[in-house]
C-alpha cells in the first residue's frame, strides 16, 4: 500500500465492495493490521503461533497505540463511514476514497512525505481527512447544490457546501446527538488534541475544493524549503503542505497508470454527465464537462493533464522528488495516449463531414 498507483478497482473486488474497511484498516490501524494479517497468513498454512515480532518495533503509524483506540472501533468506525459513501455514484464513491487514503499514504510513507509533518496528530488527521474527505457526496457538485437551492447549499451559505457537508457527516456519526458513540476513534484524546486533529481534518478536507486549487498551488510553489522555516512558521507551513498532499491525492486519476487511469476518466466523465442530464431537465445552466453532448473526452482528459495535474505535480515534486522518478513518467504517458485520442477524434470528424 505505499506503492504509488496500485490498481484499487482489483482492491474493491477482493474486499467484496469495501475497499475503505480493508484500506483504512491496513493504513491507519498499521502495524497491527499487517500483525494480523500475519497470523492469519500463518494460521491459514499451518504454521502455528502468532507473529513473534516485537510491534512496538513494526513500521507503521501506531496510531492505536499513541491515541488508544481499539482495533474494533477502528473497524466499525470505517465501515460505518464506507455505509455512508454512496455506493450508486459513479466516481464519489467508496473505491475513490480508498484510491485517495491509499495516495496520500503513498506520498507520506512511500515517499517520505511524512518528514514535513511536525506531529503524529498531523498524521493522523491527514488520513483520517482522507477517508472522509467525500463521505455522503450525493454525485452532484456545489456548484448544482447552489443552483437548485439544496438544503446542504442553504446550511452552509454556498461556502465548500459539500466540504463542509462531508467534515460535519463524518463528525456527526459519532458526536451528533443520533451519533454512535462506539465508533468514536478521538474517544481517549486528550481533549486540546481532540480539538486540534478536528481542526485540522477540516481544513485538509475544506482545501479540496477544487475552487480554490489555483490559489492553493501558487501558495505552496512559493514556499520557502523545509530548511529555510522560520521556528514560528514550521507547523503552518507543514499544513500546507501536507494538506496539498491530500488535495493532490484527490485529483490524481490521470496521474495513474494505464488501465486504471482510462477507468478512472469514464466514471468521472459519467457522473458530471448525470449532473448535466439533471441540469438539462431542471433548466438550468450546464456545468463545465457536464454536457455530455459537446464534452470531449479526449480533450478534456488532455487540457485537465497539461493545465492541472502536470504543474501540480511538477510543484509537489520541489517537496518530493521521488515524483519524477515515479509519477511524471506516467503522466507523459496518459499526456501521450490522450493527444493521441485528441488527433483521432479530428480525423474522424473531418471524415463524417
Amino acid at each position: 500500500l505505499m506503492k504509488w498507483g496500485i490498481d484499487i478497482f482489483q482492491v474493491d473486488k477482493l474486499t467484496n465492495g469495501n475497499p475503505l474497511l480493508f484500506v483504512g484498516w491496513a493504513i491507519l490501524a498499521s502495524p497491527y493490521s499487517q500483525d494480523a494479517m500475519i497470523k492469519t497468513l500463518r494460521d491459514a498454512n499451518q504454521n502455528g503461533g502468532g507473529s513473534d515480532t516485537d510491534i512496538k518495533n513494526m513500521q507503521g503509524y501506531h496510531f492505536i497505540d499513541k491515541y488508544e483506540i481499539s482495533q474494533v472501533c477502528m473497524v466499525d468506525f470505517l465501515r460505518a463511514t464506507e455505509s455512508n459513501y454512496e455506493k450508486e455514484n459513479p466516481y464519489h464513491n467508496s473505491i475513490h476514497a480508498s484510491d485517495v487514503l491509499q495516495t496520500t499514504h503513498a506520498l507520506l510513507t512511500g515517499m517520505n512525505g511524512k518528514r514535513f509533518a511536525t506531529s503524529d496528530l498531523e498524521l493522523f488527521s491527514v488520513l483520517v481527512g482522507a477517508a472522509i474527505h467525500d463521505v455522503g457526496h450525493p454525485g452532484t457538485n456545489n456548484n448544482f447544490q447552489t443552483n437548485t437551492y439544496s438544503e446542504t447549499a442553504l446550511i452552509y451559505n454556498d461556502n465548500h457546501v459539500l466540504e463542509n457537508y462531508h467534515v460535519s457527516l463524518a463528525f456527526r456519526q459519532i458526536l451528533g446527538k443520533d451519533g454512535n458513540p462506539t465508533l468514536n476513534i478521538f474517544k481517549k484524546m486528550r481533549q486540546n488534541d481532540f480539538m486540534k486533529c478536528k481542526k485540522l481534518i477540516t481544513e485538509v478536507v475544506l482545501g479540496t475544493d477544487m475552487t480554490q486549487h489555483f490559489q492553493k498551488l501558487n501558495i505552496v510553489k512559493n514556499l520557502p524549503m523545509e530548511d529555510e522555516w522560520e521556528d514560528d512558521e514550521i507547523e503552518s507551513v507543514s499544513l500546507q503542505v501536507l494538506a496539498f498532499f491530500l488535495h493532490i491525492a484527490d485529483i490524481s486519476n490521470c496521474a495513474k497508470p494505464y488501465p486504471n487511469s482510462l477507468q478512472w476518466s469514464d466514471r468521472v466523465l459519467d457522473e458530471f454527465f448525470q449532473q448535466g442530464d439533471e441540469e438539462r431537465k431542471l433548466g438550468l445552466p450546464i456545468s463545465p464537462l457536464c454536457d455530455r453532448e459537446t464534452t470531449c473526452k479526449a480533450a478534456s482528459q488532455k487540457g485537465f493533464i497539461d493545465y492541472i495535474i502536470r504543474p501540480s505535480f511538477e510543484v509537489l515534486e520541489k517537496y518530493v522528488p521521488e515524483i519524477g522518478n515515479v509519477v511524471m513518467p506516467i503522466i507523459d504517458d496518459n499526456s501521450s495516449f490522450w493527444q493521441k485520442q485528441v488527433e483521432e477524434d479530428k480525423l474522424a470528424k473531418i471524415a463524417g463531414e
